[in-house]
């Protein structure tokens, strides 16, 4: 990634521009703020000392936010490690809810409680086909995440859902779902019970004052779409494949290829067209208003666990299951954060001294603002 072209570089140079145009929110502004400062003096650092040749190395704090693309890797890493205690042996499913275009404003103005209404909503319409004995006759259950952003980082709310292919009966054994698995329930069915629910629900809350602006007339006249095909693999694989989703974030920094005096270049592809590369020029300020739009309510939860994926009891419905299904396994232990960095990333995880390669230990930490001892230059460890 060349120099320079960061978000955090984006946001350094446009910020003043952005805030002349237009007002943030505070939370907003937090948030760019600490892209902004990440891994920069602002934040502050550490100095480290090599044990081998007593070299001194400064290495400055990220910002640790989950917007950042920075700082999103290990914690991914950390949640998938896990998921991976929790996983069973069937098959899962990918189902994605989505909203059409004549909800954007509302989502806009009332983000915390069009969210929750797009999480409840997309949930209930789940669990109301898994209830159905025809189709099911069980409890689902789910991980779902949300997303706000398209490939060219424009508002698009919509919920990602990993759901296993079956669910557990009233007896506490596992049910798969129809052809062993390999058939969740029709997408067009589900579409029609999602748009009617939502909107009901919507003018509800609009009827109760709970929602600022107008709701869109005849919003279900339209087909909203909901999408669901089978994950890729092995339950192992369902993991990885999920860990693209929970810790991503708008735009990644290695998608940004050139940051100008006006403007920011960046790729997106062009899935509707064979999954093409492309490339997209707008302004600075253009672009940190798309990127406003995927900052979510301050504490709010963008990831969600469903069913008898849910905190309560989930150890207990995931062992009955297990036993059910005639799986014997063993309890592992949770791996440390510095076990996990060296299994991932080997020694390159380790901070090690430019001068000897031997391994560098914390000497002192330095706040923000105050510059370290030296020239940070002369020994930055990144």
């Amino acid at each position: 990634m060349p120099a320079g072209n960061t978000l955090g570089d984006v946001i350094r140079q446009f910020l003043p521009a952005l805030l002349k145009e237009r007002g943030v929110s505070k939370a907003q502004l937090k948030v760019l703020r600490a892209l902004a400062g990440c891994r920069t003096p602002e934040m502050g650092g550490s100095a480290m000392v090599c044990h081998h040749c007593g070299s001194v190395h400064y290495v400055l704090h990220s910002c640790r936010n989950r917007h950042c693309p920075r700082c999103q890797g290990i914690d991914k890493e950390l949640w998938m490690e896990a998921r991976k205690q929790e996983l069973l042996p069937v098959k899962y499913f990918h189902v994605v809810f989505t909203v059409p275009h004549e909800l954007l404003e509302l989502f806009r103005f009332n983000r915390e409680q069009m969210y929750n209404l797009l999480f409840e909503k997309s949930w209930e319409t789940l669990r109301l086909f898994a209830k159905d004995p025809k189709l099911l006759g069980a409890q689902p259950g789910a991980i779902a995440i949300l997303h706000t952003w398209d490939q060219q980082v424009r508002f698009h709310p919509h919920v990602h859902l990993i759901v296993p292919a079956g669910g557990v009966d009233k007896h506490g054994k596992w049910k798969s779902s129809k052809q062993d698995g390999n058939f969740l329930f029709d997408v067009k069915q589900m579409s029609v019970v999602f748009s009617a629910r939502f909107a009901e629900k919507l003018r509800q809350l609009k009827q109760q004052g709970k929602i600022r602006k107008q709701v869109p007339r005849d919003l279900i006249k339209k087909p909203w779409v909901v999408y669901a095909k089978q994950a890729f693999g092995s339950p192992q694989s369902v993991v990885e494949y999920l860990g693209r989703y929970t810790h991503r974030v708008a735009i990644s920094n290695a998608r940004i290829l050139e940051v100008t005096g006006t403007q920011v270049t960046f790729s997106w592809c062009d899935r509707e067209n064979g999954y093409q590369k492309k490339t997209q020029t707008i302004s600075g300020t253009e672009f940190l208003k798309r990127f406003l739009d995927h900052i979510v309510p301050p504490y709010f939860r963008r990831i969600r666990h469903l069913g008898f994926l849910g905190s309560r009891n989930k150890t207990q419905s995931l062992e009955a299951i297990r036993e059910s299904l005639g799986e014997k396994r063993l309890p592992a232990t949770p791996l440390t954060r510095a076990q996990l960095l060296e299994l991932r990333f080997g020694e390159r995880s380790l901070l090690r001294c430019k001068d000897c390669g031997g391994e560098l230990q914390l000497l002192e930490t330095y706040p923000g603002q105050r510059a370290p001892p030296v020239n940070l230059s002369a020994g930055m460890c990144q």
